[in-house]
């Protein structure tokens, strides 16, 4: 019998409540930058928001392609060029349809990771009434360029945001600049605020790399929705 099939015969007669809900928050840089053109992994040259796009489609067909992912992984979207959006709240991922993504306007980067944690935070309040189990919320920031918003109260707050979820054990943060553009400088500072660099992990990726991201994203969640919960966040990359 396959992994897979090993999977299915384990947790085909729970019902979803009992399974430990995965939470996955993407908070994607959507600015103006995104319409550049960059080589894809194939070596195409198309523009970064187009090859974006296609990265969600993997992460959702790797997901679904994971009994025990498929079962566990909730995933909430926020993106932040010029506006920040919650494009989709939190529900399981087998709900979720990855939307058509457009580029525009500056970086609030700040405001995004702070709008991300409220959501974030009332959807597991919501599944805690419900006495639904729960593991660490894996909150992932993409971006090709730097935050136009880090200076300030938002700066501070989204500082706070790192800082409170990773010391009450809430949540890894993943901060991941692709392209030479990204400026990890400011994702190691907002990092820097976690008590605990253990729950931290901050790198970069080659430009066009969106792909690959998102294999890491989904084989990260995979990781997690596999017997205990991180303590980590190198945990769930060394799993890959």
């Amino acid at each position: 019998m396959s992994e897979n099939q090993n999977a299915q015969a384990e947790f085909a007669n729970q019902p979803p409540t009992n399974v430990a809900r995965v939470p996955t928050l993407l908070l994607l840089d959507t600015s103006h930058s995104m319409n550049q053109q960059t080589k894809d992994e194939d070596g195409n040259k198309r523009k970064k928001i187009d090859q974006l796009n296609d990265g969600l489609q993997l992460f959702k067909q790797e997901i679904d392609d994971d009994f025990k992912a498929e079962r566990a992984v909730d995933v909430s979207l926020v993106t932040f060029g010029g506006d920040v959006s919650v494009e989709h709240e939190f529900s399981e991922i087998g709900d979720w349809q990855p939307p058509n993504l457009s580029a525009s306007g500056g970086t609030p980067l700040c405001e995004a990771l702070v709008k991300g944690a409220n959501h974030l935070r009332d959807y597991r309040n919501h599944l805690r009434d419900d006495n639904v189990p729960l593991k660490k919320a894996l909150v992932w920031v993409l971006t090709d360029g730097r935050p136009t918003d880090d200076s300030g109260s938002l700066w501070d707050k989204a500082q706070t945001v790192v800082e409170d979820g990773t010391e009450d054990g809430e949540l890894l943060f993943y901060g991941v600049g692709i392209g030479d553009g990204a400026d990890t400088s400011k994702l190691d500072d907002l990092a820097s605020a976690a008590p605990d660099e253990s729950k931290v992990n901050v790198f970069q990726l080659e430009s066009g790399m969106f792909k690959e991201f998102f294999r890491i994203v989904s084989e990260s969640a995979q990781a997690q929705s596999e017997g205990g919960d991180a303590d980590d966040a190198d945990d769930n990359l060394s799993q890959q």
